[in-house]
């Protein structure tokens, strides 16, 4: 099984004949000794490079990188099973909160600090044999309904849909999960795209619990569905649409309608959940809104934005790369 995984890894590796551009820098925070993996994955997800670092002094060096937009993650490989683990150090280029690197040139001193494993998570099986591509992401939310914003997220290394995955949660409790194969890139499931629930039509409650271990046999088979499944809500007095441009630069507009007149709240999260920009507040008109977010002070990086009203919420990702 292992020399299996050696040979899918290996051949995912990409090479290029051309010159490339060159990473590097240094993993701490390991812990004995075992084998460190960096991988740098782009923002397109369509492909991923990895690096091992040195066991000894955790230096590192991604080579052959197109130029664009990166998320570096590395993890300590102490159950030698060439995968993430939940109990095993792991960490991002940017810290809890993941930066976008920009390579256009050799980089150094990219540093990424390991962190011991907290909260948990779960694993499992994602399937898919249609002949779609694209990064397929496990989200795990509080609600039954998925509403809210969501708790916990894990993806494939790959863009085939088939693959082990590991989805880490913010705390312990009961999760529900859904994954997804994000055909257009918008990073949020659309209709038509290949879904799946875990339970199917209804959700199966997935319970995490400190020194109990950690669920290991979440499956997913991703089929094509003509419309949203109908365990998420369809909320009918106002819907926010997808952010455009999407990745961005500066700034990016995000639409939203509003089907009467209410008192709408519209912000910017970090990917743990905090407020960092308040964006719209404020009573506004029944019809169709659009209004910019950007901000020079903002890291590259990853952000929710959630539109408020009354007891309802809706909730799209974007990235911010500089």
């Amino acid at each position: 099984m292992r020399r299996i995984l050696w040979v899918l890894l290996v051949a995912a590796i990409p090479f290029s004949a051309s010159q490339g551009y060159n990473v590097s820098g240094n993993v701490s925070g390991g812990q004995g000794i075992a084998l460190i993996f960096v991988y740098a994955v782009p923002v397109s997800f369509d492909t991923f490079y990895v690096s091992v670092a040195n066991i000894f002094n955790g230096n590192y060096t991604v080579s052959n990188m197109d130029s664009g937009g990166y998320v570096l993650f590395a993890f300590q490989d102490v159950d030698i099973s060439l995968t993430p683990g939940l109990d095993e150090p792991r960490g991002f280029y940017g810290g809890e909160v993941p930066e976008v690197l920009t390579v256009t040139e050799n980089l150094s001193g990219i540093d990424i600090e390991l962190l011991p494993p907290n909260t948990g998570g779960f694993s499992g099986e994602i399937t898919y044999d249609g002949g779609e591509t694209g990064l397929t992401t496990v989200v795990a939310y509080r609600t039954s309904d998925f509403t809210g914003l969501p708790s916990g997220v894990g993806a494939l290394l790959n863009d085939t849909g088939n693959g082990s995955y590991v989805a880490v949660v913010d705390s312990f409790g009961v999760y529900y999960a859904y994954a997804y194969m994000d055909l257009n890139t918008n990073l949020q499931y659309d209709p038509g795209e290949p879904w799946d629930i875990y339970g199917d039509e209804t959700p199966v409650p997935i319970q995490i619990e400190q020194g109990e271990g950690y669920p290991d046999n979440v499956n997913f088979v991703l089929e094509a569905q003509s419309a949203a499944p109908p365990v998420v809500p369809v909320i009918r007095e106002f819907s926010l649409g997808a952010p455009y441009p999407n990745p961005f630069n500066a700034e990016t507009t995000i639409p939203f309608s509003l089907e009467r007149p209410m008192y709408v709240e519209l912000v910017a999260r970090d990917v743990l959940g905090r407020e960092v920009l308040p964006i719209v507040q404020g009573e506004l008109s029944a019809g169709e809104h659009a209004v910019k977010f950007g901000n020079s002070t903002l890291a590259s990086g990853v952000y929710m934005l959630e539109l408020r009203a009354g007891q309802a919420s809706q909730t799209v990702p974007v990235i911010l790369l500089k």
